[in-house]
């Protein structure tokens, strides 16, 4: 997908986008540092987009030993991802069914959920419907890691959002600013 195309899908559907750019090599590293690839057996990707966390986390794991799936809720963004990595499910439904297709799977717990949703945009009853999912889908111990834009960080929904996440995880650590991404990003690392 070119630059062009994505500014486009941002253009007409900025509340499932959320973004003018693919995520940088760089983002991706830092958002699936806190996952031991060795352990996890069910991995979770939110907002798969073009792709870019999802390689990311397909070059690490075990497919034979691990369940890895995504959503991606834009239909456009969704037929990129699953053409960039055919090897993964990437379903085109809300986060907030998470429990739904855990089930599909057969197990009842995620051990890391990487996510890629454009928070700082969402109305608040979103947050909580997909935080709370996450919360009870992700396994005791387990990692949530997900990504704020330096310009969304002082939206009153972006402030709205760090502090759920202080509330409902046991532990949010923050990177440094990854400059090289477009635009400027942190991640937030939680866990349950």
């Amino acid at each position: 997908m070119s630059r062009w195309q994505f500014v486009k899908q941002f253009c007409r559907e900025p509340r499932t986008i959320g973004a003018i750019a693919p995520s940088s090599r760089k983002l991706a590293d830092r958002m699936i540092q806190p996952i031991n690839f060795n352990r996890a057996r069910v991995i979770v990707e939110y907002g798969s987009g073009t792709g870019a966390f999802t390689r990311q986390i397909v070059d690490r794991i075990n497919q034979q030993k691990t369940i890895f799936f995504g959503f991606e809720l834009n239909e456009q963004m969704n037929r990129i991802a699953r053409e960039n990595v055919p090897e993964v499910d990437i379903f085109q439904d809300s986060a907030a069914e998470l429990r739904k297709y855990l089930k599909k799977y057969d197990v009842k717990h995620a051990d890391a959920i990487i996510s890629g949703l454009p928070w700082a945009v969402f109305p608040e009853h979103i947050q909580d419907e997909i935080l709370y999912e996450t919360i009870a889908g992700l396994q005791k111990g387990g990692v949530f890691t997900t990504f704020a834009y330096l310009h969304g960080l002082l939206l009153p929904s972006g402030i709205r959002f760090r502090r759920k996440l202080q509330k409902h995880f046991s532990e949010v650590k923050t990177s440094p600013v990854v400059w090289s991404n477009v635009p400027p990003a942190l991640v937030y690392w939680c866990r349950k």
